[in-house]
């Protein structure tokens, strides 16, 4: 009878025991794939946000990284020729490379929308090492683009009247339609032209008065003033010399404090939540063209999805740009998935195209005509405030222009492409690249001898291809303080299921034999 009674309690026993690391194992389980990934969640949006004070927020004032900035132009091979309506011959030169370093001003946080505010600035260095044998002394021959740009924004009285007034708006070395320059010059210093002389004569100081007041739009004249009396010395162009002597606007971001899934999101730039450069009375989209959104592909937020669409907004060309998942990639040991946009992103999305929000009809085509382009090139007159076209490096995913000019190779979308490699937990960008194209139309100007027998072709002047990588000091910082911990985790989350899984299964093979077997 005690017998029985002693095997009954043992049974009891391991019963109770057996059901308590069942109890157990699960709260294992559910804290290893339920408490522990949010934990863990937690304190990485944490670490993300842009709170002052932390290392995130020192990262997001002074970005550690450079900025890497490749140009290539393309040298005209036969300028005469040109002139007498035959179709240019370009080799490309380069890359011409600069190191950008970007800093930010804060000039405020607001706790009620959870933004902050800030100017972003540029500091620019040559880097002689990964341009190699290219140097910014090197000569190239050029279209004129500040002469190319009076012929497309004058009236024809203007040009007529302007033609004799070119040797007192430019310099000799500059007076003519095909120029020889540096590629400092072109890219950065700039060239001067409408200087105030006495020489300039009555006739052409109203000329220059006119270029002038339609140059005070584009971004790449910068004013040159006489203090002594407050007036406009002269103008100088260069492609890029205002991503160093301005900030390119004020940015109101998402500081992700209230909402991870914001952070870094542009809420307004310019004081608006919309840009004034896309949209007509007649486009039927305007909203998808004016809206400003997205980042501005130095920040993400944490928890990137394959289904995201993310967006970057780019001032250089005063839009939105949206990417999407392609795959996965890996750099540095680190697994990211890649976002790429759509070979449509520069095409009309509505019919027809008149239709459309991109089509601003600033840049005339060939034939002297109004067009809407967006068949794989953009007008972006109103944003740079002069007659450009933009596209991809040669022209890709716009293969119909490839033949515009002679010697331009076929593009290739890893070496002409748009793409971001991201690491979806952190949201940290570890590689991207973008990459535009300048171009100008190129049309016979009958009113102006110099091109009054020019072609009927579009000329591409540059390519840009500027990117970024992850150095060695983030890789650490985010082995040491997001994947370090979480493999610690997966290793003592693995232990305790192990440990409470032998568990079980021990008890209950105690059971089996005391109450099946009657051992």
């Amino acid at each position: 009878m005690r017998k029985l009674c002693a095997n009954c309690c043992t049974v009891k026993a391991l019963i109770l025991l057996t059901a308590a690391l069942l109890v157990l194992l699960t709260g294992v389980l559910v804290l290893s794939f339920v408490g522990i990934p949010r934990i863990i969640n937690h304190e990485l949006a944490l670490s993300m946000r842009l709170d002052k004070h932390t290392d995130q927020w020192e990262r997001f004032v002074n970005l550690p990284i450079p900025i890497v900035t490749k140009v290539y132009l393309f040298t005209v091979a036969n300028p005469a020729a040109i002139l007498e309506g035959a179709k240019p011959i370009v080799v490309e030169k380069g890359p011409y490379v600069y190191k950008q370093k970007l800093t930010k001003k804060i000039l405020r946080t607001d706790e009620s929308d959870d933004s902050v505010t800030y100017e972003k600035y540029s500091s620019v260095n040559f880097d002689q090492e990964l341009s190699g044998q290219n140097r910014v002394n090197d000569t190239v021959t050029v279209l004129n683009p500040a002469l190319l740009v009076l012929t497309q924004i004058t009236s024809p009285l203007e040009q007529l009247a302007a033609t004799g007034c070119l040797d007192k708006l430019f310099l000799p070395e500059y007076n003519k339609l095909f120029i020889e320059t540096t590629v400092e010059t072109l890219m950065f210093k700039g060239f001067p032209f409408a200087n105030s002389t006495e020489e300039m004569g009555y006739a052409c100081n109203i000329i220059r008065n006119q270029v002038i007041e339609k140059t005070k739009i584009m971004k790449n004249v910068q004013f040159i003033m006489n203090k002594d009396f407050d007036m406009v010395q002269l103008l100088r162009f260069s492609y890029l010399g205002f991503k160093i002597n301005q900030p390119d606007g004020v940015y109101t971001v998402n500081r992700g404090i209230k909402d991870i899934s914001q952070l870094g999101t542009i809420m307004k730039w310019n004081h608006s939540s919309e840009v004034p450069f896309w949209g007509r009375l007649q486009s039927t989209n305007n909203e998808t063209c004016k809206r400003v959104g997205g980042t501005d592909s130095t920040i993400y937020a944490p928890f990137v999805k394959k289904t995201d669409v993310l967006e970057i907004f780019s001032t250089d060309i005063c839009r939105t740009v949206n990417i999407y998942y392609t795959g996965e990639g890996s750099y540095k040991g680190l697994k990211g998935y890649v976002f790429e946009p759509k070979n449509t992103t520069f095409y009309s999305s509505i019919i027809p195209k008149e239709e459309d929000c991109f089509c601003t009809q600033k840049t005339l085509y060939y034939n002297g005509q109004k067009s809407c382009y967006l068949d794989g090139i953009l007008d972006v007159y109103d944003c740079f405030g002069a007659p450009l076209i933009l596209s991809f490096p040669h022209f890709l995913y716009a293969e119909k222009y490839l033949d515009a000019v002679e010697n331009l190779t076929k593009p290739d979308k890893d070496k002409h492409g748009i793409y971001l490699l991201i690491e979806p937990n952190t949201g940290v960008p570890l590689q991207g690249k973008k990459r535009v194209q300048l171009n100008q139309i190129l049309r016979p100007i009958k009113h102006m001898a110099f091109a009054a027998n020019l072609p009927q072709t579009i000329i591409p002047l540059l390519w840009i291809d500027e990117g970024a990588e992850l150095n060695d000091d983030l890789i650490d910082m985010l082995n040491s303080k997001f994947f370090n911990v979480v493999k610690l985790t997966s290793g003592v989350k693995y232990g305790l299921i192990a440990v409470s899984a032998a568990g079980v299964l021990v008890a209950g093979g105690f059971l089996y034999r005391k109450k099946v077997l009657k051992w």
